[in-house]
């Protein structure tokens, strides 16, 4: 029997729906236990205009309502809730993890898709289910409005 803990650690909700709009996206998290930092884990996700930052010391699993998969991971996801009222979300709709050091973002078979902005302008639109490696300067756009970036981790070596 695989014990999993107390797996309410892992999700993360955006707590202030209404605030988290298109006009004004500031929001606010609860407090999260977190184990001691990794310095090996470079980098952490962040949903542009809120405050939620979150280590790729894991997967993170960001969606409407991202529950966990039906077969048990050695290390569970931490999960990121975008409020209700971004419909176009999917319910489980991107992964992004870190694997080494390069940023990996998986479509998790979204139905409106996973779009990839590279700094240099140019942008890509992810199949259902397909992942692709990323830069740490790109911005993955769930839709809705609703965008994904990467900040150097104030515990990685060397920051």
């Amino acid at each position: 029997m695989h014990d999993t803990g107390d797996l309410d650690d892992t999700i993360i909700r955006l707590i202030e729906p209404t605030v988290l709009s298109r006009a004004a996206r500031p929001a606010s998290l609860p407090p999260v236990a977190e184990p001691e930092p990794d310095p090996s884990v470079a980098w952490s996700v962040s949903v542009r205009g809120s405050s939620a930052v979150v280590p790729l010391d894991r997967p993170v699993d960001i969606g409407r309502r991202p529950e966990p998969p039906r077969v048990p991971e050695r290390l569970p996801a931490r999960r990121v809730v975008i409020p209700a009222e971004f419909g176009e979300v999917s319910a489980r709709h991107v992964r992004v993890e870190q694997v080494g050091d390069t940023i990996v973002v998986h479509d998790l078979g979204s139905t409106n898709g996973v779009t990839v902005h590279w700094a240099g302008g140019a942008s890509r639109r992810l199949r259902r289910g397909e992942s692709c490696a990323v830069l740490p300067d790109a911005v993955i756009e769930l839709c809705d409005g609703v965008q994904l970036e990467f900040i150097a981790s104030p515990h990685a070596e060397g920051a």
